[in-house]
């Protein structure tokens, strides 16, 4: 017979396995000192994963759907971001590739939603690409794809931040009597002061951040329908536009000669403004029921933004009038700002836009949440420099520290401004495609390995495998779109910085990995498992696991010798 073996600590691991103490673990662990209440569904689903809660489960339903769409912003995203549009094929590209790039955004957030739904963590993606990918490539994998996904949100979040900034600066230009503009120091001023405030409405407790995210909802829809109605009974007939110049009136406004590649380079709009869908994902480990509470955030947000988010294009569209080209060279810098002056005066103009910059920290506010929780727990497993540090929750159970490293990866994104507006404009581009490299990977893992056990929201094995195929497809090719420049032929002014920075990441995540005795080859296996790290690091933690095993097994013989003898 096999000797028993013992831990240092004078405990029997004898009869008790593995799977034993996991399992136990699971259910000890997870209850307060004391109580005598069984773990929830949530929490039981996520230890099956491997991980105890540590964050506390305070958003419903309502308020995880409000962190997806208020992550979109959608009235404040579509104001920042039309320029992007109207600078590339007028009225026309605005219009059809927001309906168009939203609706086929549809299946991409079903395919999501099925792996959100399977493996709801705050992890999300990264662990979704541990979960589908064999042994041998599962901690690059899992490196690569957690460094695109903090790179998207943190590039997401820093674009929004900007884009909040021009607004900003715009107002008070208005204000101004156009006796002021700002330069693009104090463009950074407001940027940081941005962040930090941004900073200060996260740094608070999951209940608090529900509640914030109910009343998120209510400004963003407040703010689409005050933008549709002001501009639609105030705007002159002057700039009132027709149906024909609105839906048909085709004008290539860029530089790019080809009027296809124009209406193409117009996509940035709608992948923009709907970025941050999957945002629900970031937050299950705070969601009740989070298995339907995700995929169904995912995709109810983006039918409501594809739905509003029209309505509020083509409103801009029917009232901004013909001069495309200069109000996408105003000197307010935010065409958006200049369609408002328009068509509401000073003073009707300047109350919008301090409501829209309003919405627009709302919106930065929800990204932040996501950012900060994606890199908290890609520092939980070890995958970032300083994880010891980044990875440790506040007093009131939220990742503080992460947030801080969300806010000063920020302000160093945010210097690209100091170069010149291309320059900083090149986030916009950064974001998506550091999103949509991320996304790309989990979906490519599950088609070419097909690790993939279904959760309770599941569209069946034909049209998930089509879905799946399609949606890599569609991200594929807008993020080889999001790689061109704006002119034709740059120069070093005019490049598109986004593929140097995504380059400079992309450099760093590789050689950190690869890099001899200290690169993450050396300590990184891929997602940690908590429950297992108690087991492994507290003696104490596995004494009581055992003997609350043995114990249930002292109750169980019992109970069977009663019956007996009865």
């Amino acid at each position: 017979m096999a000797p028993q073996s013992s831990y240092d600590d004078g405990s029997n691991e004898g009869s008790i396995t593995r799977e034993d103490k996991v399992k136990k673990a699971q259910a000890v662990l997870g209850m307060e000192e004391g109580s005598t209440t069984i773990i929830s569904a949530d929490d039981q689903l996520l230890a099956s994963l491997g991980y105890r809660a540590e964050l506390k489960r305070e958003f419903s339903y309502l308020t995880v759907f409000g962190q997806s769409f208020g992550a979109m912003g959608i009235a404040p995203a579509i104001a920042e971001s039309i320029i992007f549009s109207l600078g590339s094929a007028g009225s026309v590209g605005m219009v059809w590739t927001y309906l168009a790039g939203c609706l086929l955004l549809i299946p991409v957030a079903a395919s999501l939603g099925e792996l959100g739904s399977s493996m709801p963590t705050s992890g999300g993606l990264y662990y979704w690409v541990a979960r589908l990918t064999p042994p041998r490539q599962r901690a690059f994998m899992c490196w690569l794809a957690g460094y695109m996904n903090v790179l998207g949100y943190l590039s997401i979040y820093a674009s929004t931040i900007y884009a909040a900034t021009l607004i900003l600066g715009a107002t008070c230009s208005i204000g101004s009597d156009g006796t002021w503009f700002a330069t693009k120091y104090h463009n950074y001023g407001m940027f940081a002061a941005t962040t930090f405030l941004t900073f200060g409405m996260t740094c608070v407790s999951s209940a608090l951040l529900s509640k914030l995210n109910a009343f998120y909802i209510f400004v963003q829809l407040a703010m689409l329908l005050s933008l549709i109605i002001a501009l639609a009974a105030k705007t002159p007939s002057e700039y009132k536009n027709s149906a024909h110049f609105v839906f048909a009136g085709f004008e290539n406004t860029g530089f790019w000669p080809n009027n296809g590649w124009a209406f193409m380079l117009s996509f940035l709009t709608p992948v923009w403004v709907v970025s941050g869908f999957e945002s629900s994902a970031t937050i299950a480990e705070e969601a009740s029921n989070a298995a339907k509470a995700v995929p169904f955030a995912m995709i109810s947000s983006l039918v409501v933004a594809t739905i509003t988010g029209w309505a509020v294009i083509i409103t801009i569209a029917f009232c901004m009038g013909t001069g495309v080209i200069d109000l996408v060279e105003t000197p307010l810098g935010q065409p958006f700002a200049q369609i408002a002056f328009n068509s509401l005066g000073k003073n009707g103009s300047i109350a919008l836009l301090v409501f829209l910059w309003f919405s627009s920290i709302c919106n930065c506010s929800i990204l932040m949440v996501a950012a900060s929780r994606e890199t908290f727990a890609f520092a939980r497993d070890h995958g970032l420099p300083f994880s010891g540090f980044l990875r440790k929750l506040s007093a009131n159970k939220t990742p503080a520290r992460a947030v801080g490293f969300v806010a000063v990866c920020t302000l160093l994104e945010g210097l690209l401004m100091l170069v010149n507006t291309i320059a900083i404009n090149s986030i916009f581009n950064l974001a998506i495609m550091g999103l949509y490299f991320a996304y790309c990977m989990p979906l490519v893992s599950r088609l070419c390995f097909g690790h993939f056990t279904p959760g309770v929201f599941y569209m069946g094995n034909t049209i998930s495998y089509i879905s799946a195929i399609y949606s890599v497809a569609w991200m594929t090719f807008i993020f080889i779109l999001l790689l061109f420049p704006s002119y034709p032929s740059p120069n070093a002014q005019e490049m598109n910085y986004a593929v140097a920075v995504l380059g400079f990441v992309l450099v760093f995540c590789v050689v950190y990995y690869w890099f001899p005795k200290y690169g993450g080859k050396t300590f990184f296996t891929g997602p940690v498992r908590t429950i297992d790290e108690i087991l492994d690091e507290s003696p104490e933690a596995r004494v009581a696991v055992e003997q609350q095993i043995a114990k249930d097994v002292d109750g169980e013989t019992s109970g069977s010798t009663e019956k007996v003898s009865s």
